[in-house]
């Protein structure tokens, strides 16, 4: 029996979709010798290349004229070498180093790609180097002395290198191209970093921008906000693959999803297949591992995920390209383009944040041509029972719009900062936004000024130990009971994952909170039996509009966006089962207060009568429209590709709804949202309607971030508000609620 019989002849099992996708045979150019420098052609013809596909020719015509690139083409499809050929003729052509600085999101990733570009590099004389925080000081020394036609490095470095080391600034003015691989990453808050990376880099030097990726639905507006360029050419490849796939939604019916997962990555050993197994928790990741084990996959079964040392993660990978195991299971530690070997099969234990990630996910699968497996596991949420409901739409989908917010001002403030200790900021050069975040950080002492310049200060300096390019300066310390820091987590999630009494997992165990110290910033936990046991914090909220930047009406629904103050107040949390999500008691706490800034919309609801009855109806109306938030926000992540934890709101029984950017500062999400909001709005209303609960369940309207534990909440009050958005309803109010509680 097949593999795919086994899979679907699982009476556990119900199979709702199956979708097969052929492979997809690139249109061929022409000989790779007459389009492409002689040297450069005989080295690919030497590598079995012969000859350019036209999408190839195109973005090399595109690198040759100077232009900034974005080559869009799908995994596998030779990409790379589109790039690749262009920096390479100019790298022959070069008096000197470095002729380009090809960025990838990680060192790991960056790394993997050093050989494909050395198997090139090295039959023309072209050096290529790696450069990051793992480099030896004896290469940096040959890098600065001796440097390499290429720099391969990662943004984290690049930002550190261009504050401290004087000798890479002067690398940097000899570089022709920047390439960013993988840049669909450089989304939401990230994006915001290396939105402002790349314009320290242009102080320096003013390159051709080169861009790849497999997954942005709109690359040239993307491109051209994160390149601050307005002569962007984007070039489509095939968006296809290699090899034959077959795609399979399926909903277990008697076993969770986690077991579910570990089933048919036996099923994947059963058929000696190489199987990667999807999650986007270390604690889900832990109980597939547990329960495959537990199997008899013995060493078969390894786990990679963040929070293992780096090393171990290594040979993990190393270990599964060898051969010598056969399942890994990975948080989306291994969703970006390395290069895992022959992979038959992924299993996505939960559905990824958006499609640009499943994609991403998928793209792992089949490499070598061979025909691959994709198991898409549902499960009891609203994004799954839309997907149950609608499986074609699963896959009709493009990739998403991407977007970051350009004016976060705890972003922009730490790298004008870092930009003053790059090389002393003008005047002239700031935007009218930067010169506000520049007088703020010269009032507060972090800034002086000279005549027409911005120096940083001492104070300064010590202020940009904080810049991470990965997230938000604003991160609580844990720490165990001994006074050993075991991580860190952003605020405001510190607040609801860390709170007293907080049940939270970390490296694979267990802890309880012991206390959360605001001002020092400062979780203390310590180890605890209860895997099976969660808490959800129990909150309420006060959002406050601090600066207006547009109102306006969106679908006839009237909307102010701005830069809004959340006031969170945690007093209390529910526990419950981790299996089952059963709720076994709601405990108070001393209440904790945090105050944050973000960007976020408000929003004044056609106003909906359920009764005559002025009490009975107050109540139906805070149900409707706070299940309307909830599910307003679950649509997002179907309609614009937001995660979970992008976007945060609160609603008020008159009709109000404000729904915001969770990370500090803003990531860019409500503006996509007022981008699309009809067809948020479209696909919120049929999650509810499609839904087959009596009046609200975990399948269409709760939320596992809801501040009230999921109560007032009714599906068939959603339903009429979201028909009366869609038919253009009139609102009651509009006006933000001041003084009056709303519901988180």
């Amino acid at each position: 029996m097949g593999f795919l019989e086994a899979v679907l002849e699982d009476p556990g099992r119900e199979v709702v979709y199956i979708k097969t996708d052929e492979a997809e045979a690139p249109e061929v150019c022409c000989d790779i010798s007459s389009a492409v420098r002689g040297e450069v052609a005989e080295v690919f013809k030497s590598l079995g290349i012969s000859n350019l596909y036209r999408y190839q020719y195109d973005a090399i015509q595109s690198i040759r004229a100077k232009r900034d690139t974005v080559i869009v083409a799908g995994t596998g499809m030779g990409k790379t070498e589109a790039f690749l050929i262009p920096v390479l003729e100019s790298s022959l052509e070069s008096l000197g180093g470095p002729v380009a600085l090809v960025l990838y999101p990680t060192k790991a990733l960056a790394r993997d790609q050093l050989a494909r570009f050395r198997k090139y590099g090295d039959r023309l004389g072209v050096r290529v180097m790696v450069y990051d925080g793992d480099t030896p000081q004896r290469e940096r020394r040959i890098l600065y002395d001796m440097p390499p036609h290429v720099i391969i490095s990662n943004p984290d470095m690049v930002s550190q290198a261009l504050m401290h080391v004087a000798k890479f600034r002067e690398l940097l003015k000899r570089v022709r191209y920047v390439v960013l691989d993988d840049f669909h990453v450089y989304a939401g808050v990230f994006g915001s970093h290396m939105y402002y990376l790349l314009k320290r880099l242009r102080r320096f030097v003013r390159p051709v921008f080169i861009a790849t990726s497999a997954t942005v639905g709109n690359p040239a507006e993307f491109a051209q906000s994160l390149f601050d360029s307005d002569r962007v050419n984007v070039v489509w490849g095939p968006l296809g693959r290699r090899g034959r796939l077959v795609q399979v939604l399926a909903r277990p019916r008697f076993r969770s999803k986690w077991a579910e997962a570990a089933r048919l990555a036996s099923l994947c050993l059963e058929h000696d297949m190489k199987c990667l197994v999807f999650t986007d928790s270390h604690r889900y990741s832990e109980i597939i591992y547990r329960a495959l084990r537990m199997g008899g996959a013995g060493d078969r079964v390894a786990v990679h995920r963040a929070g293992l040392d780096p090393e171990e993660r290594k040979n993990v990978e190393e270990a599964f390209k060898r051969g010598d195991i056969d399942v890994v299971i990975s948080t989306p530690t291994l969703e970006l383009g390395i290069d895992i070997g022959d992979v038959d099969a992924a299993v996505l234990a939960s559905i990824p944040p958006s499609y640009n990630r499943y994609l991403q996910r998928i793209g792992r699968v089949g490499r070598r041509g061979q025909t691959g497996y994709v198991i898409q596991i549902l499960g009891n949420d609203p994004i799954s029972q839309y997907y149950r409901n609608y499986p074609h739409e699963f896959f009709s989908r493009a990739p998403e719009p991407l977007g970051f917010e350009k004016e976060n001002e705890d972003v922009a403030s730490l790298h004008l900062l870092a930009a003053s200790a790059d090389m002393p900021l003008r005047r002239g050069e700031l935007t009218p936004f930067e010169k506000t975040i520049v007088a703020k950080l010269a009032e507060r002492g972090y800034l002086k000024e000279v005549g027409s310049f911005y120096r940083i200060s001492p104070q300064g300096r010590e202020l940009l130990s904080m810049l991470s390019l990965r997230g938000s300066p604003h991160v609580v310390k844990i720490k165990t009971v001994d006074g050993r820091t075991i991580g860190e987590r952003e605020f405001p999630l510190a607040l609801y994952e860390l709170h007293p009494e907080a049940i939270y997992m970390h490296g694979g165990r267990t802890y309880v909170s012991k206390s959360l110290d605001l001002q020092k910033r400062v979780a203390v936990v310590e180890p605890v039996d209860a895997e099976d046991l969660m808490t959800q914090a129990l909150e309420d909220m006060e959002p406050e509009i601090v600066e207006l930047y547009e109102e306006g009406l969106v679908e006839g629904v009237p909307y102010q966006f701005g830069k809004l103050k959340i006031r969170i107040t945690v007093y209390g949390y529910a526990l419950k089962r981790f299996t089952t999500e059963e709720t076994l008691g709601e405990y108070t706490i001393d209440p904790l207060v945090y105050e944050f800034e973000t960007k976020g919309a408000v929003f004044y609801m056609p106003l909906v009568r359920f009764s005559t009855n002025d009490a009975v109806d107050w109540e139906a109306r805070a149900k409707g429209y706070h299940a309307t938030e909830h599910v307003l926000i679950s649509a997002t992540e179907i309609a614009i590709g937001a995660s979970k934890t992008d976007l945060g709101g609160i609603s008020y029984p008159d009709g109000v709804v404000v729904i915001y950017d969770s990370h500090i500062g803003g990531n860019g999400t409500t503006r996509l949202l007022l981008k699309n909001f009809r067809k948020v709005a479209e696909v919120a209303l049929k999650i509810v309607k499609g839904c087959d609960c009596a009046d609200g369940c975990p399948k269409c309207v709760f939320s596992p971030y809801c501040g009230n534990n999921n109560k007032m909440l009714s599906r068939r009050n959603a339903i009429r508000i979201l028909e009366s958005v869609l038919r253009g309803g009139v609102p009651a109010v509009k006006e933000l609620p001041k003084g009056v509680r709303g519901i988180a």
